[in-house]
C-alpha cells in the first residue's frame, strides 16, 4: 500500500484482499443502472468486465471518477485504458480540465493511475479523503488532441 508520509508516496506492507460479495455486486449493478451516474461498461458477452462511473457534476473544473474496475482476468488487455479515455472524452465534452480521483492506495491502482498521468490533488476534495481516510486523492490535467 502507499501511504503519503512527509509528503511523499511511501510503499508500506499492509496486505490485504478486498472481495465483494454477492450484495455489493448487487448494489453495484443498481448504481451502474441507476441514472445518476455517466457510466462507461466494457462486456465480454453479457457479462460486465470493466466499468467507469462518473459524477456528471464538475467539482472545480474536475469531472469525478466515481467508480473505476476491471475484472482481475481482464486486466493487462487495454480495458482500463479504453475507459479511461471514455472518461477523458466524457470530461472535454462537459468541459473539464481535470478527471479527479478518490485512489484505493494498493501498489497496483497507485501504479496504474500514475502510469494514466494522475498525479497526486493539490486541491483534494474533502468530503472524498474524509470518507475515505487511506485513498490518495489524484487527478489527472486533460488536453482536447490537436486536429
Amino acid at each position: 500500500m502507499y501511504r503519503l508520509q512527509d509528503g511523499n508516496l511511501t510503499l508500506v506492507y499492509n496486505p490485504f484482499t478486498e472481495d465483494w460479495d454477492a450484495a455489493r455486486l448487487i448494489e453495484k449493478a443498481e448504481e451502474i443502472l441507476s441514472g445518476r451516474y455517466v457510466t462507461y461498461c466494457a462486456y465480454e458477452g453479457n457479462r460486465v468486465v470493466g466499468e467507469i462511473m462518473l459524477i456528471p457534476r464538475l467539482n472545480k473544473g474536475r469531472l469525478i471518477i466515481d467508480s473505476f474496475h476491471v475484472s482481475r482476468d481482464y486486466r493487462r488487455h487495454g480495458i482500463g485504458r479504453a475507459l479511461f479515455e471514455a472518461a477523458r472524452q466524457e470530461a472535454l465534452k462537459r468541459g473539464a480540465h481535470a478527471l479527479y480521483a478518490s485512489c484505493c492506495s494498493s501498489e497496483e491502482t497507485i501504479n496504474f493511475y500514475s502510469a494514466l498521468g494522475f498525479r497526486l490533488s493539490s486541491d483534494p476534495i474533502p468530503s472524498l479523503a474524509e470518507a475515505e481516510p487511506y485513498d490518495l486523492q489524484m487527478e489527472c490535467m486533460i488536453i482536447r488532441e490537436m486536429q
